[in-house]
């Protein structure tokens, strides 16, 4: 297995997932309270899908809603650059 790059992606309410390289956290309030810590060989899957208003119109600034599926599930509400920082974290853990 290759050596997994360090890395944070914040979300747009103050949480945040990083990436040691050995294992993954979920961090609340500004990573001042760790939720959960996951291996980085638990991984399982990865979903993405875009929020959308009321009447399913895109959220302007578009967001997404990130469900990170390891030992615990992980989650977290992104914008278009924190949607590309988690898929690139995976892309780490997959190879």
């Amino acid at each position: 297995m290759s050596e997994i790059p360090k890395t944070e992606v914040r979300g747009v309410d103050g949480e945040s997932i990083v990436c040691d390289g050995i294992t993954v956290s979920k961090f609340r309030h500004h990573g001042k309270d760790e939720a959960a810590r996951n291996p980085v060989s638990t991984f399982r899957e990865l979903q993405i899908k875009e929020k959308t208003s009321l009447f399913g119109k895109p959220r302007s600034p578009r967001q997404f809603a990130v469900l990170l599926v390891m030992s615990s599930i992980m989650s977290l509400t992104v914008d278009e650059a924190g949607k590309a920082a988690m898929e690139a974290m995976v892309d780490g853990f997959r190879r």
